[in-house]
């Protein structure tokens, strides 16, 4: 057998995938007590509370996750791999938190639903007939509007070439702060769609067929740079290395195998890396950024807003409502973690449902996104794009629904997948 058969039997094992899923829960579990909470207890209030009927309820969460993942029939649909991001990044290391740390026991509950949701065929969503743009235009039509969206960043930023920005250093931040005070409502609203969405999506394209269209694939790459030197923001690089990973591999199954292979690839390569040299950068990033703060700040938005939701009058609602606050909820869980009114402590959809109108937001919030992810995956038709729905996902998780749909190009995405993103055979 070659090694690359090999390779891709691994990568959509589902034996496999339960096997290394499992390691890496024991992982994680065993991570949070050596490394987080033995050395940022101090800092964002990591706890240790060893409750056997946590423990054992989290167990049941276990099984209930490792049911729905692995159990149920696989579909050719991209909803598995969908599945995958959210079973890793967040449903994991809520169990685990929910166990050891005595967070609330409905994080995991309602990730699971949101996982549920994704997996059900009761779900399933068919594809609407509406008109495509035809593929004789739809390779004019995106660099076009890629370009005119560029347009408003330079003549509201002012059009400069600072190479020393992608030092990533603490000059990139002066960078930020200096040009947020030109932000426009254009930029403000086309930031998100462009990095998470159109120029992704161009990139992409380019790549399809590379040899008739590698400029469309290196416009992408130039208009994401140009972005970056206009306004530094470090998440437009993690697009590009997600669009581009996906982008790899023609299955589903392979997607969702790549993923949590190298996830766990990675935190393992840390902790060694920790254990032989003591540094604790590359862990922290990985193990507890990655995994364990969106739990911790969901459990502060739980815990602040338990029995008093401000129904979006933080947003467009508060015209109705009146929000009884000086800071934004952002700024306000910050300023409860970290004692700092500057930072920033941004959350996902379960506790933004929370916050806004208790447990049936949280119901509402995880159900419409659950909802809208089955729904462009049902239009994708095209594997080689999953990157753009795996970052809508991530941004789920770490981001407000309506914030995700407005600022964060999920909209955007759902009307590139309705009417421009060129239909393909499914392959799994």
């Amino acid at each position: 057998m070659r090694i690359a058969d090999f390779g891709h039997r691994m990568l959509v094992s589902k034996m496999g995938h339960m096997g290394v899923f499992l390691a890496l829960y024991v992982l994680l579990a065993v991570e949070y007590v050596r490394f987080v909470y033995r050395n940022y207890s101090y800092l964002m209030g990591f706890d240790l509370r060893l409750n056997p009927v946590a423990i054992m309820t989290g167990l049941l969460f276990l099984a209930i996750l490792v049911w729905v993942m692995f159990a149920t029939p696989r579909s050719d649909e991209g909803a598995y791999a969908v599945s995958m991001i959210v079973a890793v990044l967040f449903c994991l290391p809520a169990i685990v938190m929910y166990q050891l740390a005595g967070t609330s026991g409905f994080i995991p509950l309602y990730t699971l639903l949101f996982l549920i949701l994704l997996r059900t065929p009761l779900l399933r969503v068919q594809p609407w007939p509406l008109p495509r743009i035809p593929v004789r235009w739809q390779r004019w039509v995106l660099p076009a509007v890629c370009v005119l969206c560029l347009l408003p960043f330079p003549l509201a930023y002012g059009f400069h070439i600072d190479w020393s920005v992608f030092s990533m250093g603490s000059h990139t931040y002066d960078v930020r702060a200096e040009v947020a005070g030109h932000d426009t409502l254009l930029t403000a609203y086309l930031m998100g769609p462009l990095r998470m969405v159109l120029l992704p999506l161009l990139i992409v394209y380019g790549l399809m067929n590379v040899k008739r269209d590698w400029w469309m694939a290196l416009l992408g790459v130039a208009g994401l740079l140009l972005l970056f030197m206009l306004n530094p923001q470090k998440s437009i690089f993690f697009s590009i290395a997600v669009v581009l990973v996906f982008f790899l591999f023609k299955s589903y199954h392979a997607k969702a195998g790549m993923l949590l292979y190298g996830l766990t690839a990675v935190c393992i390569a840390t902790v060694l890396l920790n254990l032989v040299t003591g540094n604790l950068m590359a862990e922290s990033i990985a193990v507890r950024r990655l995994f364990f703060i969106p739990v911790i700040v969901c459990d502060n938005y739980f815990t602040f807003f338990d029995g008093h939701p401000v129904c979006l009058s933080h947003s467009f609602l508060g015209h109705w409502f009146n929000y009884p606050y000086e800071m934004e909820p952002s700024r306000l869980i910050g300023t409860m973690m970290y004692n700092r009114a500057t930072t920033n402590c941004n959350t996902g959809i379960v506790a933004d449902g929370f916050m806004n109108f208790g447990h049936l937001g949280a119901l509402f919030f995880v159900s419409a996104g659950a909802l809208l992810l089955r729904c462009i995956d049902a239009h994708l038709g095209n594997a080689r794009f999953f990157g753009l729905l795996a970052l809508l996902t991530i941004t789920f998780l770490n981001s407000a629904l309506f914030t995700s749909l407005l600022t964060h190009g999920g909209l955007v995405l759902l009307l590139a997948a309705l009417f421009l993103i060129p239909e393909g055979r499914r392959e799994t």
